[in-house]
């Protein structure tokens, strides 16, 4: 059972914490690339645009189809209005999006990286 995440940036630090440990005991993750993927992604995103950013790391596969499905079940969790038809990719729901919504998981994925990014370059620093 799931601790019940208290405040945003509580739940973000919990969620982020998660998915990097995931990653780091995944035998199938080469955790180096992975790290390295965390660590582009917000310039990616700020050069790109959330969109692009996400078709690329859908069309990539392995560490960054890894980062593709951990921001989804975030935003998933996070946004659920947005993920309401079952067939639909990630991709496809977010460029699917109106401007201020965009914006808004813009953000959200960005604070998200964020806190992927320290625990990344922590548990880096065990191996």
């Amino acid at each position: 059972m799931a601790v019940e995440r208290v405040g945003i940036e509580n739940g973000r630090a919990s969620f982020a914490f998660e998915s990097v440990k995931s990653a780091f005991e995944d035998e199938r993750v080469t955790f180096e690339s992975y790290r390295s993927y965390v660590k582009k992604m917000p310039s990616l995103i700020q050069v790109n645009g959330l969109g692009q950013t996400l078709a690329f790391c859908y069309q990539k596969g392995k560490e960054y189809r890894v980062i593709y499905n951990q921001l989804h079940k975030w935003l998933k969790e996070r946004y659920s209005q947005y993920f309401q038809e079952p067939n639909k990719e990630f991709v496809e729901v977010v460029i699917g999006l109106k401007s201020a919504d965009y914006r808004v998981l813009t953000m959200e994925v960005l604070a998200l990286l964020n806190w992927m990014r320290k625990f990344a370059d922590g548990m880096a620093k065990q191996q």
